[in-house]
């Protein structure tokens, strides 16, 4: 059988072997990041480059959410509790500071990228694909080019974001992250079995609720929840921290075979740019606001980038940087593109129809 004709869970685990074989070659060339880096990709080369088609199947995606944010949850200890509500300043910053660049991308997708209006706002929205797609199914927004938007600027900033958190911090990522593999707790059956009882729950709860990313974000404030109280104190071994980041680099990855290459030269090099633009907003905000907050730089790099919340706490969760101050800050994100997007788009679709501005 090729592998053109593999079943779905099948294709998922090829695509896992081949994000885990482009991690494993990133992590043994000492590049950094390279278990999300590497799996994204060895699978977008895949994908252009074969016949096969890397694709994680949607039940696994929303397996590795959980996962995700059962995990990033940990990062809430009773200390990180106590001064999250020094974070309100910061989280101001970021809500203006992702109004500012949304304007701008939406502009620029409407001028040079010839979009509708609609499909300009949704390809312009801050926060992660899985969001928008959701909220975009009731919109006449062209979705595949959504898509391919956020997808080109979600790979831009994984790729810059160690870049420049190595330059501000002058750290070896590549040496953390050999550190982190010499120096990983060892499995404790039964706080791990704790967590994993708590993700399981969070997971029945979460197919329940009719919300984008419920599956990232229940089981996060649930483990958020148990740590921050002190009932369990935990942290992720570093086998399924490489697991969640390869999951992730072969998401991203994978989005690149429903596009042909002309079809990725007309809007991803756009979108790269924006995300180029997106990456420098946050950088300078992150640099002026750190001295008022007394917050370390690449945290608040890496919270006031515009990409999605998994992806970006798990970043976080590799690189070792804050991580429930960072996916706070993105949670933040996802709760007002909920709720102000709806508003949003019916703007743009009666300025399209031309019965307002």
């Amino acid at each position: 059988m090729s592998l053109a004709g593999l079943s779905a869970p099948a294709r998922g685990a090829v695509t896992l072997g081949i994000g885990a074989l482009g991690g494993g070659l990133f992590f043994a060339l000492d590049l950094p990041l390279p278990w999300v880096l590497g799996s994204l990709a060895a699978t977008a080369l895949t994908s252009q480059a074969t016949r096969f088609q890397p694709v994680l199947p949607r039940a696994w995606r929303g397996y590795a959410m959980v996962g995700i944010g059962t995990m990033l949850g940990t990062g809430f200890t009773p200390e990180v509790a106590a001064r999250a509500g020094t974070w309100w300043s910061s989280l101001l910053v970021m809500s203006v500071l992702s109004l500012v660049v949304c304007l701008l991308a939406f502009g620029v997708f409407l001028r040079w990228g010839r979009m509708d209006r609609t499909t300009a706002l949704f390809a312009s929205m801050p926060g992660g694909l899985s969001v928008v797609s959701v909220l975009a199914e009731d919109y006449p927004a062209e979705i595949n080019r959504v898509a391919l938007c956020h997808t080109a600027r979600l790979l831009v900033l994984l790729v810059l974001a160690p870049v420049v958190i190595q330059l501000l911090s002058g750290t070896d990522l590549a040496e953390a992250n050999r550190a982190a593999f010499a120096h990983a707790e060892p499995l404790d059956p039964l706080r791990h079995g704790a967590l994993a009882l708590a993700a399981l729950a969070s997971w029945a709860v979460a197919r329940r609720v009719r919300f984008p990313s419920a599956l990232l974000l229940i089981p996060l404030f649930v483990s958020g929840a148990m740590h921050a109280t002190g009932l369990l104190d935990v942290h992720v071994p570093a086998v399924l921290s490489c697991a969640a980041q390869i999951v992730i680099g072969a998401g991203v990855g994978g989005r690149f075979a429903a596009y042909t290459l002309r079809e990725i030269a007309r809007d991803g090099w756009l979108a790269a740019l924006v995300g180029c633009v997106m990456a420098l907003g946050a950088l300078g905000g992150a640099i002026t606001f750190a001295p008022v907050a007394g917050a370390d730089v690449s945290a608040l790099f890496l919270a006031y980038l515009p990409g999605g919340a998994p992806e970006l706490g798990v970043v976080a969760l590799a690189l070792m940087i804050d991580p429930a101050m960072v996916i706070a800050h993105h949670v933040l994100r996802v709760f007002l593109i909920v709720a102000l997007l709806p508003t949003a788009a019916n703007w743009a679709r009666r300025g399209a129809d031309g019965s307002g501005r």
